[in-house]
């Protein structure tokens, strides 16, 4: 079962964002199969799609870091934390769910992409789905892509 869960903690800056999201990721939330940041209002909020519900430890230790918090898993099955940061990432977790935008800093078969790889490659071995400009037919893969969902797709454009 998918679940996606929504952190907002009113980040202005992207960058901390992002630190904070892989941060996340690489201590509690390592289990996440997709990492992404949102802009959300003026700030940016920060989903993870999970195989199963979070723990209500992990739930639990994010509220009291002062996270908006959203659990989602085809209904909503929590909201919790500040009012305004909890709606903030009910909105980062529904945009992840339906793929309509955000930033994706982890995502499959990321790890493998160092080095100069072929869109093909790319296409046939990651999560990402499309590389624009079309007609590009290599890219130069730092394991640092951020593809982003567009229109339920995961795209990653180029220059």
């Amino acid at each position: 079962m998918t679940t996606w869960l929504g952190l907002d903690a009113g980040h202005d800056d992207p960058a901390t964002a992002d630190a904070t999201a892989v941060s996340l990721y690489e201590s509690l939330l390592f289990h996440a199969h997709v990492v992404c940041v949102h802009v959300v209002e003026d700030h940016h909020a920060l989903s993870f799609r999970l195989t199963d519900l979070p723990s209500e430890n992990t739930v639990s230790t994010l509220i009291e870091r002062g996270y908006g918090v959203a659990v989602h898993n085809g209904s909503l099955q929590r909201l919790a934390g500040p009012e305004p940061l909890a709606r903030g990432a009910l909105r980062a977790a529904l945009a992840h769910r339906d793929r309509r935008e955000g930033r994706a800093l982890r995502f499959p078969g990321q790890r493998t992409l160092r080095g100069r790889y072929g869109v093909s490659d790319i296409l046939a071995f990651s999560a990402i789905e499309e590389v624009l400009p079309h007609g590009i037919k290599s890219v130069d893969a730092r394991g640092d892509l951020q593809p982003t969902f567009v229109n339920g797709r995961l795209v990653l454009e180029l220059g």
